[in-house]
């Protein structure tokens, strides 16, 4: 993997230090104050990722995409918002919501999608048909990178690993309920957190070539919200601006996502519903 960042001068290593074994800056009206340094929060919320078993989510995401110039150009807004209830072990999960997008057989007008889907290590993955009313499961090659994506996404475990290596960067304040950590850079350097983000993706979806080969950031920022008391991971902002060429049309992407975890270790199980498992069709057979 390349590293992100030159050899660091003593200076500015001392800086990083610093920043590290600071506590949190408190916020306006903030009277419960914590000494706890950046880096003491930052692995007690990784270590509490580990004791997570079950959480419940919402996620809101918004994403601009532009491509082409002039007479040429076009520009797609989607929007969706969803909820999970995921286990982590074995991984089972719920998933709802609608996603709205252009409707692309009328100019001007947009259409909502609902969706509906399961997924269970031992029995795969089950999405509903919004324009059939119907269900079905998603071929068995295919499942284990949806899984495996889809864990990802509900478990900010690996999101906090990610980050870890610029703790430097991030602000580190307080208030009397949580600690609030951000992170916001232009430029590339960031890179490596999303190239590898991408080559993890397309090399669970049996693809070698990396649509961001020719990437530029322009904007990356993640907000992070830690309880105080328990160190869960509670909220997830994180906003990116990049822009990148495929066969030299260039293509500008924004998205913006609030992932928001609630009712952490309250589920035993997800269950599919029979019904589903006995009439789901399988595309191609």
């Amino acid at each position: 993997m390349k590293k992100v960042f030159k050899v660091l001068s003593v200076g500015a290593l001392a800086l990083t230090l610093a920043a590290c074994n600071s506590s949190a800056t408190p916020t306006k009206d903030t009277s419960k104050k914590s000494d706890l340094t950046l880096e003491q929060v930052y692995d007690k919320a990784v270590e509490r990722q580990a004791d997570i078993k079950s959480v419940s989510a919402k996620m809101e995401m918004t994403q601009k995409t532009k491509a082409g110039s002039g007479d040429q150009a076009m520009e797609i807004s989607m929007d969706s918002k969803m909820e999970m209830d995921v286990i982590s072990d074995p991984l089972a999960a719920h998933i709802t919501g609608s996603m709205t997008m252009p409707d692309m057989t009328t100019e001007g007008k947009t259409m909502d999608m609902p969706i509906d889907m399961y997924m269970k290590k031992e029995q795969g993955f089950f999405m509903k048909d919004p324009t059939t009313d119907s269900w079905f499961k998603l071929p068995s090659e295919q499942f284990d990178a949806v899984l495996d994506q889809t864990a990802s996404s509900a478990n900010a475990k690996e999101q906090l690993e990610q980050l870890k290596k610029f703790i430097g960067d991030f602000k580190f304040e307080q208030n009397d309920d949580a600690y609030i950590l951000t992170l916001e850079a232009k430029g590339d350097k960031f890179k490596e957190l999303i190239d590898s983000q991408m080559n993890k993706s397309m090399k669970d979806l049996g693809l070698e070539e990396n649509p961001l080969d020719n990437l530029t950031i322009d904007k990356v920022n993640y907000v992070l919200q830690i309880d105080k008391e328990t160190f869960d991971t509670e909220k997830m902002d994180m906003n990116f601006d990049l822009k990148m060429k495929v066969e030299d049309q260039e293509i500008s992407t924004s998205t913006k996502s609030v992932v928001t975890y609630t009712e952490f270790n309250h589920l035993k199980t997800i269950d599919i519903p029979q019904d589903i498992i006995d009439n789901a069709a399988t595309p191609g057979q």
